[in-house]
């Protein structure tokens, strides 16, 4: 079996800032369970569209009953990469793990796009759960354990973009800067 899970957020915030704060995303009060993060590739293609790689380094808690198939590993190793179309203002992200992937593969489809009628960035995320474990009954455990964590861990990775969101637009605000010195 196969598991998906669809969700939709709107982020009060303009495109800019969104996909700046999407970058830069780490470190947050709400991602201590991020290790790193290595930029690996980023140009600009012919239509002006931004890509980008990056490696990112997760840690994470398992359930007792999966460490007799992974043993000591907590770690796992995550690729990312992302499309951003500063003219049409969306940007298409994709995730997945790149370890353990004979336990589980989690692929998450992401595009946000600018809906300038109410200055909102909006998302629609499409997460892909599969197990290639041959274990009697284990493997639609692991799916559906993994769907189900990856819903709690969806809320706190929305609370810190909005975080750094926040403080981007604080930041960037004309009100707050500094006077140029005479």
């Amino acid at each position: 079996m196969v598991l998906f899970q669809k969700n939709t957020h709107t982020f009060k915030h303009d495109f800019e800032t969104a996909t700046l704060a999407y970058f830069n995303r780490y470190p947050n009060p709400f991602a201590s369970h991020v290790l790193s993060t290595d930029t690996i590739e980023k140009f600009i293609d012919e239509q002006g569209k931004l890509h980008q790689t990056k490696l990112i380094w997760k840690t994470g808690r398992l359930p007792k009953w999966v460490k007799p198939f992974l043993g000591k590993i907590s770690r796992s190793l995550i690729i990312e990469k992302s499309i951003v179309d500063p003219v049409n203002k969306t940007m298409k992200t994709y995730t997945s793990n790149l370890d353990h992937t004979s336990i589980i593969r989690i692929e998450e489809f992401t595009k946000y796009q600018y809906d300038s009628d109410e200055n909102v960035t909006k998302s629609t995320c499409t997460v892909k759960f599969s197990s290639g474990f041959k274990g009697f009954g284990v493997k639609d455990r692991i799916e559906k354990w993994s769907y189900s964590k990856f819903a709690e861990n969806l809320s706190r990775s929305r609370e810190g973009l909005k975080f750094v969101m926040d403080g981007l637009r604080e930041r960037l605000n004309p009100a707050n800067r500094l006077p140029l010195p005479n």
